[in-house]
């Protein structure tokens, strides 16, 4: 077993600054080859000077040559997030931050149907409460399902293509994943809504150590979505706008990234993004 610890610092305008850590576990289960994969789980912690707290445990395990993959993530979060309103409509002077406590679980059971294919199913669970909203504000005013808290239970078929050299950091090979989910009252959902998603992602290697990388997504929802499961512009995909400045129940957009060494274990990397 290899573990690896970084410290973690960060600004935005919505959390202030924040500092944490973060672990990374690689491992083999039992009976693997050392040729394969290894299995990983992470352990992330971090605390904004606005009290804000953030506790995610990802994880991915391979069994059978890679043959099954269990991969997902569990995490908890008091966290603040950005509304603008809905649709591209939205003006950047409504900008108004929401406070949401809740847990998360990520859970897909995946298995290889053909090389680097994998068919599986997945779960996504969200407990959103003592959520705290400006008085008079856009979302208060506003018809947006969920204001009143509630509970995200969604069940799905999830499919991807993965031929990267590195999980953590790739450098080159393709990343196509596709999910289709609806939500499950059986399940405990407070919503009913039904969602798809398309992330296309590749990697090549340039020169001796920069990679170039590239991501195309697509994603639609039913108009039922809850507002804080919306798709929204300003995350990691679309970098360098307001964290969801424009969110909608669709989203076309694509981004390109170089990534290059500084020094030692220092990197940079200059991106941009568009969404048509």
């Amino acid at each position: 077993m290899k573990i690896s610890a970084f410290p973690v610092a960060f600004y935005t305008p919505e959390t202030a600054f924040g500092f944490g850590g973060i672990g990374i576990a690689n491992f083999w289960l039992k009976n693997e080859q050392r040729e394969t994969r290894p299995s990983s789980v992470q352990l992330g912690v971090s605390y904004t000077t606005k009290s804000q707290f953030l506790l995610y445990i990802p994880f991915e395990f391979y069994k059978d040559n890679e043959k099954w993959r269990f991969l997902g993530e569990f995490g908890f979060y008091k966290y603040f997030y950005n509304f603008f309103g809905v649709g591209i409509d939205s003006k950047e002077e409504d900008e108004e931050t929401y406070e949401v406590i809740f847990p998360r679980a990520r859970l897909a059971l995946m298995h290889e149907v053909w090389p680097n294919l994998y068919l599986g199913l997945g779960y996504e669970f969200d407990n959103f409460r003592s959520l705290k909203i400006e008085e008079g504000g856009v979302l208060e005013a506003s018809d947006v399902p969920g204001k009143q808290d509630g509970t995200v239970s969604n069940i799905g078929l999830q499919a991807f293509y993965d031929t990267r050299d590195n999980i953590f950091f790739p450098t080159k090979g393709f990343y196509i994943q596709s999910n289709v989910f609806t939500s499950s009252k059986i399940l405990g959902s407070s919503f009913r809504y039904s969602k798809f998603e398309l992330d296309n992602r590749y990697y090549q290697k340039v020169g001796k150590k920069q990679v170039v990388a590239a991501n195309v997504f697509l994603g639609s929802s039913s108009k039922s979505t809850p507002f804080y499961d919306l798709f929204y512009l300003g995350s990691n995909r679309t970098r360098g706008i307001n964290n969801r400045r424009f969110q909608d129940n669709s989203e076309l957009s694509m981004a390109l990234e170089y990534r290059f060494p500084i020094a030692g274990r220092f990197g940079g990397a200059v991106f941009g993004s568009q969404e048509p």
